[in-house]
């Protein structure tokens, strides 16, 4: 069996949006998953699988998500091994003294590299900082994401898929997957 996480972009974020999670866990049942696990409101969750989802396999959770629930939402798969991977290859943890304001940007493939991503000034930035991962972007927001001074541009470099956790979410997703890991 492969071990999942699942992260939803945008729901239950207004009233056009709600999607209770006992009915998400229900759609990821009837769809085959197992073990089956959401955490908190915003669209996170761990199951097992036959096989690894592929794009095509998303794709298929995606449009059953949306007819099941009327919410038309992108999801970002990891794999369970690489998820854990992505939360700690975060170099902002020690620089962090809140996790619920250290952010995790999950990407549904590879960061650009180099000359490809066009950095804010991180002298502008300060005291926030923003470091750009394998897989994720990471943002230590101290006065919180709502008065980040990271420009909305930069994070529209990444796509409409990319989903936004915080680090206090993230840890637990993994103290979720990493018993399913070890067994």
């Amino acid at each position: 069996m492969t071990t999942s996480v699942a992260l939803v972009r945008g729901i239950n974020v207004g009233p056009s949006t709600l999607v209770p999670m006992a009915d998400f866990a229900v759609l990821l049942r009837d769809e085959g998953f197992t073990s089956v696990k959401t955490l908190l409101r915003s669209g996170n969750a761990v199951f097992d699988s036959p096989v690894p989802l592929d794009t095509e396999a998303v794709a298929s959770l995606e449009s059953r998500f949306a007819s099941v629930t009327g919410v038309s939402a992108s999801f970002v798969v990891l794999e369970a091994r690489q998820f854990v991977s992505v939360v700690e290859e975060n170099p902002l943890v020690a620089q962090s003294d809140n996790p619920s304001r250290l952010m995790i940007a999950f990407l549904d493939g590879a960061a650009p590299v180099g000359a490809n991503i066009d950095m804010p000034d991180a002298a502008a930035l300060l005291p926030e900082v923003v470091y750009v991962g394998s897989r994720a972007v990471y943002a230590w927001c101290p006065f919180g994401v709502t008065d980040s001074k990271i420009p909305a541009r930069f994070w529209k470099q990444f796509g409409p898929r990319a989903t936004v956790r915080n680090a206090n979410t993230a840890n637990k997703l993994v103290s979720l997957v990493l018993p399913r890991l070890e067994a």
